[in-house]
């Protein structure tokens, strides 16, 4: 008996394991669009500084666009984890816990800098060009 329940031990520990690295992994392409939009940001800021124009504007735009793709790959994720909750739920398992909203924290905390990311991206877009001015 010790031995199936540690056998049942072990799978339960390597279920959360891989359920975990599932979660962070999901979490890869938004945390990369998310650097790609603020790396944008301050490669613009930087060519405005050195040589003029108009670059930060413009790359409020581009920042608005991957932080909007971040977001969307998190809500689908966060719709995802809803729907395996909802599964879970209709084959009788009672322990879910519908008032989780997101998978993680970590989850939680991307989705909240996404969401940012795309108002600080919207205002340079429109007054990125009355930011640095002489």
């Amino acid at each position: 008996m010790f031995a199936v329940s540690s056998w049942s031990l072990t799978g339960a520990r390597n279920y959360m394991e891989d359920t975990n690295n599932a979660h962070v992994r999901s979490l890869i392409r938004p945390i990369a669009c998310l650097l790609l939009a603020w790396l944008m940001v301050f490669i613009s800021l930087w060519a405005n500084i050195e040589f003029g124009g108009n670059w930060l504007a413009r790359s409020g735009s581009l920042m608005v666009l991957f932080s909007v793709m971040a977001n969307y790959v998190l809500l689908k994720d966060r719709d995802d984890h809803h729907s395996d909750q909802l599964k879970q739920h209709g084959t009788g398992d009672l322990d879910v816990d519908f008032s989780k909203v997101h998978p993680t924290r970590a989850h939680q905390q991307v989705e909240l800098t996404s969401q940012i990311s795309i108002v600080i991206g919207t205002v340079i877009w429109g007054y990125g060009d009355l930011i640095l001015m002489p």
